[in-house]
């Protein structure tokens, strides 16, 4: 929400959302372990990105002095890896 990253909330104990949450349990091929997150294209493909973990290491590695993200370029930030998505939208 902070960082503009549009988002759509899917309540895994929600009746009316059992279909679209096994649709990404079976996407994802985790169950019961929330949150998940997902990417959907301009096409409608769904595909998994992570657990609330990867989000946190985002968080943390965003932090990262320039230097060493410059020394490292493999390591992923935020930037990185949502910036196009946020720019997307805008």
């Amino acid at each position: 929400l902070s960082r503009k990253v549009p988002m759509i909330i899917v309540d895994g104990m929600d009746a009316n959302q059992r279909e679209k949450r096994n649709e990404l349990f079976e996407i994802s091929g985790i169950r019961g372990n929330y949150p998940q997150f997902f990417f959907e294209d301009k096409e409608g493909s769904i595909s998994f990105f992570g657990s609330f973990e990867k989000i946190e290491q985002l968080n943390e590695t965003s932090g990262l002095p320039a230097e060493v993200l410059a020394q490292h370029p493999e390591i992923e930030t935020w930037e990185k890896v949502f910036g196009s998505v946020v720019e997307s939208f805008e």
